[in-house]
């Protein structure tokens, strides 16, 4: 007994780098180079626990191969997984041929299994991720406990109890740790974010009013030149230009007004299904200049709090950013519905799409993948969505476009009839 204990805490050990790489590699960012030696970690991981297994009885050994194999595919990606897969395949036929096929069909239906759960998983809460990971173990104690039993030794089925017991906790443990520092890592990012914030809003609130009242001056004499009708058509080409420059700064400062004007405390009922219509037939124009086709699929009489104008300003931003994706045309398709007690805004593009990385930077201060855009427009309609105690997400897949899905708390129209006004 002494030994199999000792067994089972070197496994532990050995799968603590697991996390403990996590915090070192990801204490600053995430990007390619620290993936890259995660990756490594857990196949190291992997190999120390396969070279090294518990001797439950006689010819039946165990080890926790299964928890590189669950973090690779759940928190770097599939095609990892299914590298990790193989390598599981090729090093346990080795030492055992006649287990290939076996081998095969076991960690294809695991594979299979894993891809199909991997986009459920990352939308689970933190206590959930970690009761998903734990009750994976019922289904291999199962199968565990039917190797024993057929194999006769039936007296070793509390050292199994023991082994598959220690080996959800320490998976539990795995995925707590490692959603810890993702936490923190996302906690430290806001902060940053921030404190970029504060200090555009503060240089927003001295600046912006003394820049557009000359821009405004500036503006009106070039209408006025450009009226005149003894400009040459070289001229008046340039003026035209420097009007429609004069155009997007002025808009560049709205978006810095809008980060320094006080936030609204007043919330109104919002038929979300109207909003949507109506900024839908708004938009209709702009996509027809580009060449894109934009649908629409709204669900009537869906009701949120918060503030009407504010709202529209971050759909029409959230669109606009999706039609100028498509640069050759397309299709953009805006749905509107219930779920699970949530009012569901889903914009759909057929663009360029974005990378992994860009997908982390999108909606700080500055940061933009248009090559004229300033970043403060999503950062902006982010802050409206968490005000209106909403939520989003962005699903995206570069050449493949992207899916913004934006999620309000419902409410109903009777609920807010007495009192639309909320102090």
């Amino acid at each position: 007994m002494y030994e199999f204990v000792a067994e089972l805490a070197l496994h532990f050990f050995v799968m603590m780098i697991i996390p403990l790489s996590c915090f070192i590699l990801y204490r600053r960012k995430m990007d390619m180079r620290a993936t890259i030696l995660f990756t490594i970690a857990n196949l190291a991981a992997l190999f120390l626990t396969m070279s090294f297994p518990a001797n439950i009885t006689g010819d039946i050994l165990f080890d926790l191969k299964f928890i590189p194999l669950f973090i690779v595919f759940f928190y770097i990606r599939p095609a990892v997984g299914i590298l990790f897969v193989g390598t599981i395949i090729v090093f346990k036929s080795l030492a055992n041929p006649g287990e290939v096929l076996f081998l095969f069909l076991n960690y294809g239906i695991i594979s299979i299994l894993f891809m199909v759960l991997t986009k459920f998983y990352k939308r689970l809460s933190f206590m959930r991720k970690i009761w998903f990971g734990a009750l994976f173990y019922i289904p291999i104690t199962l199968t565990r406990f039917s190797a024993i039993v057929k194999s006769g030794n039936s007296d070793e089925i509390l050292n199994l109890f023991l082994f598959s017991l220690m080996s959800a906790i320490t998976l539990t443990i795995v995925i707590y740790l490692i959603e810890l520092n993702q936490i923190q890592l996302s906690t430290m990012v806001k902060l940053q974010n921030s404190e970029k914030i504060n200090a555009i809003s503060q240089l927003a609130a001295s600046v912006a009013h003394e820049i557009r009242n000359p821009m405004t001056s500036v503006r009106g004499f070039l209408q006025l030149i450009k009226s005149d009708k003894n400009l040459t058509e070289e001229q008046g080409m340039f003026i035209s230009i420097s009007l429609e420059e004069l155009k997007r700064t002025d808009q560049i400062i709205s978006d810095f007004l809008s980060l320094a004007r006080p936030e609204s405390k007043a919330t109104d009922l919002i038929c979300l299904t109207t909003t949507a219509e109506e900024v839908y037939e708004f938009m209709k124009p702009y996509a027809n200049i580009s060449n894109v086709i934009i649908e629409s699929h709204i669900k009537e009489d869906l009701f949120i709090l918060g503030n009407t104008h504010e709202l529209k300003q971050v759909l029409i931003n959230i669109i606009k950013n999706g039609i100028e994706a498509m640069q050759m045309g397309g299709k953009l398709t805006i749905r509107v519905y219930e779920r699970d007690g949530e009012g569901v805004v889903e914009i759909i593009d057929k663009g360029i799409g974005l990378s992994d990385q860009q997908l982390i930077q999108l909606g700080q201060p500055y940061y933009s993948t248009k090559t004229k855009g300033t970043g403060l427009g999503l950062m902006i309609s982010f802050d409206i969505i968490k005000r209106m105690n909403g939520d989003y997400k962005i699903d995206s897949k570069e050449k493949c476009g992207t899916t913004f899905s934006l999620l309000f708390p419902l409410v109903s129209k009777g609920h807010c009839a007495i009192s639309t006004k909320i102090g």
